[in-house]
C-alpha cells in the first residue's frame, strides 16, 4: 500500500461522503447517526508502511436510523449493488438472504467500507481510509 497523497482532512471528507452517498441511495432512506464504536476521525496508522508512526487513518462509522429490521435484507442487498455499481471491490458478503448483512470491501482509492448488522437488528455502515500523512506530504 502506498502512501497517499491526501491530507487528512481530505481523507475525513472522503470516508463520510463514502458513508453519505450509499445511504443516499437506499429506500428507504436511513437517518445516519453518529456510530462512535469506529472510533470517528483519526487514529494512528496500523498498516506495514514506510513512516507508519507519522501516519494516520481516519474511520467514520454511522448507524443507520429509521430502517424496520424487516428491510435489512433489502438494504444489504442495495449497499452491495451500489459498491458493486461504483467499482468497489466486494471482499465478503454475508447474511443477505437472512436478514443479517455484513458486506465488507474497498473502494478504488483503498478506503475499507463495511455494512454491519448487529445482534439488536440495526445495521452500521462505515467507511476507513489507508494510510495518509497529516498534511499530504511525508514529513
Amino acid at each position: 500500500m502506498a502512501a497517499h497523497t491526501m491530507t487528512q482532512d481530505q481523507a475525513a471528507a472522503r470516508a463520510e461522503q463514502i458513508v453519505r452517498d450509499t445511504a443516499a441511495a437506499l429506500t428507504p432512506k436511513p437517518r445516519l447517526e453518529s456510530a462512535p464504536v469506529f472510533g470517528n476521525g483519526p487514529s494512528p496508522c496500523l498498516a506495514n508502511v514506510p513512516n507508519a508512526g507519522k501516519m494516520v487513518s481516519v474511520a467514520y462509522g454511522y448507524w443507520l436510523r429509521d430502517i424496520p429490521e424487516s428491510a435489512n435484507a433489502a438494504i444489504g442487498q442495495q449497499v452491495k449493488a451500489y459498491w458493486q455499481k461504483q467499482g468497489y471491490r466486494i471482499d465478503t458478503a454475508k447474511g443477505l438472504g437472512n436478514g443479517q448483512p455484513d458486506i465488507s470491501g474497498t473502494t478504488m482509492d483503498d478506503f475499507l467500507i463495511s455494512l454491519t448488522w448487529s445482534s439488536n437488528g440495526a445495521l452500521s455502515m462505515g467507511a476507513t481510509s489507508p494510510c495518509v500523512y497529516p498534511h499530504g506530504t511525508a514529513p
